[in-house]
């Protein structure tokens, strides 16, 4: 699931980037790579199709209603992206639905961050399922390749005022303190 997860934001990152990078791009290139991210996505679908299957097979099933509900959901999702890609749109609508996705598998207690361990009703059994965590937290800066960045002259502020200690001091000092960590 978490891997699902994963997938999915990077995908929405990816499609992020091919829209910004459009206006720069031929139109063979940009269709070339709409088609490459419908292709991802459908993967991704493909994959959380299979764990709703492997969740029916457990001896209790049934006690993951909730959760197959909500992957299907995400699947359902997922393929109005496929289809999206397909269309070549990686535009606002696209990453609206991969937004969704997102959001509907974070409610997935299988992936709660603040839930205990395993699943269902046991003790420290994973929690009820809610997540407080939006999908915008797991925006990331974006992977463009034609970004520009600029290196900028940083001075060291600290460190600097003491007085300088001869190299078989500090090799000293190193030593000390090693011995001393291992101790403890």
């Amino acid at each position: 699931m978490l891997q699902i997860l994963e997938g999915e934001v990077n995908l929405r990152e990816e499609t992020r980037v091919a829209q910004q990078a459009k206006e720069g791009m031929t139109d063979k290139d940009y269709n070339s790579e709409a088609v490459r991210l419908s292709e991802t996505q459908d993967l991704l679908r493909d994959r959380t199709d299979q764990v709703v299957k492997r969740i029916g097979q457990l001896p209790n099933a049934e006690g993951f209603g909730k959760e197959i509900d909500l992957l299907t959901s995400v699947s359902s999702v997922m393929k109005e992206a496929v289809n999206l890609l397909a269309l070549l749109n990686t535009g606002s609508e696209t990453i609206a639905a991969e937004t969704e996705a997102i959001e509907l598998l974070l409610q997935c207690k299988r992936i709660n961050p603040k839930g205990g361990g395993g699943g269902g009703t046991a003790p420290g059994g994973g929690g009820q399922g809610d997540t407080q965590d939006s999908a915008l937290a797991l925006i990331g800066a974006g992977v463009n390749a034609q970004e520009q960045r600029r290196a900028s002259e940083v001075s060291q502020s600290t460190g600097e005022s003491g007085r300088a200690l001869p190299e078989e001091f500090r090799a000293g000092l190193d030593e000390y303190f090693s011995r001393l960590e291992r101790i403890q």
